[in-house]
C-alpha cells in the first residue's frame, strides 16, 4: 500500500474445489486496506485501496502446483504534506494478470513451500487514461513454513518470507532489481464443521536499498471452504 507507518487489511474469501480429487481449486476474494498518516501511527486512519482477485491451481504432482490468476486494484493516492488530502488523481487503477509455481513437502508438524510469482501490471489513472508509471514486471521469490499445533492441523502458525524484484516503464523500462522485502507472521484456525478458516496476521515490509522504509501491517482474512 506504498510508503506508510503502518496499514491493515482485511480481506474475505472463498475457495472451491473444482474437480473431486481437489487438485484444481479456485480461490476468490475481496479484500480492503487502510493506512496511517505519515505523522503517526493508527493502522485504521484512511482508506487505501480495494482488491477483486481470481486465482485457478492446479496440483498436478504431489510436490507441484501453478496457478494462473487475475486481479483489479483501486488505490487512494495522498499528498506528502500534511494534512495528506487526496492528490491528483485521487487514485490509481490497476489490472494484474499473474502466475505462481510451488513446490511444496512437509516434515514432521511442518508444511512448507517455496514458490517463484512472475506477474505484469498495468496502471491506469481514475478516468482509465494510463498513468505516468503504466507496466511493471514483478518476480516475487517466497519461503513459507506451516506449522501444524494439533494432529487435525486445524490450529496453525504460519511464517513466509518474500523478496521482489521488477521493472517500471514510463517512457522506457527501467532496470530490472531489487525493490522490497515482507517478512510475515499468521496464526490460522480451521472449524472444519463450519467451512470456515480464520487467519490473523502481521506483516514487516522494507522497502528500498541504501534508504529503507519500514511498514507494520496488521492483517484478518475470513475463507469459506468448498460452499457450494
Amino acid at each position: 500500500m506504498g510508503k506508510v507507518n503502518t496499514a491493515s487489511w482485511f480481506a474475505t474469501g472463498i475457495k472451491q474445489s473444482l474437480n473431486k480429487k481437489e487438485t484444481i481449486t479456485s480461490a476468490t476474494y475481496f479484500g480492503s486496506g487502510r493506512i496511517s498518516n505519515p505523522d503517526n501511527y493508527n493502522f485504521f486512519n484512511k482508506q487505501s485501496i480495494y482488491v477483486l482477485n481470481e486465482e485457478i491451481s492446479h496440483r498436478f504432482k504431489k510436490n507441484w502446483k501453478y496457478a494462473l490468476a487475475i486481479s483489479y486494484r483501486w488505490q487512494n493516492k495522498f499528498k506528502t504534506t500534511h494534512p495528506y488530502e487526496l492528490d491528483t488523481p485521487k487514485a490509481r487503477q490497476e489490472l494484474r494478470l499473474y502466475g505462481r509455481f510451488y513446490y511444496l513437502n512437509s516434515y514432521k508438524i511442518l508444511d512448507y513451500s517455496f514458490s517463484y510469482r512472475p506477474e505484469i501490471r498495468f496502471f491506469y489513472n481514475p478516468d482509465f487514461k494510463s498513468a505516468t508509471k503504466n507496466t511493471q514486471f514483478r518476480s516475487r521469490i517466497r519461503a513459507k513454513g506451516s506449522f501444524n499445533l494439533n494432529a487435525l492441523k486445524t490450529r496453525r502458525i504460519i511464517i513466509s518470507s518474500e523478496f521482489l524484484f521488477s521493472t517500471t516503464k514510463t517512457i522506457n523500462w527501467s532496470k530490472f532489481e531489487y525493490q522490497e522485502s515482507r517478512f510475515c507472521l499468521y496464526y490460522s484456525l480451521i472449524f472444519p464443521s463450519e467451512k470456515i478458516r480464520l487467519n490473523f496476521g502481521y506483516m514487516n515490509q522494507l522497502v528500498g536499498k541504501k534508504t529503507i522504509t519500514d511498514a507494520h501491517y496488521l492483517a484478518f482474512d475470513i475463507i469459506l471452504k468448498n460452499p457450494f
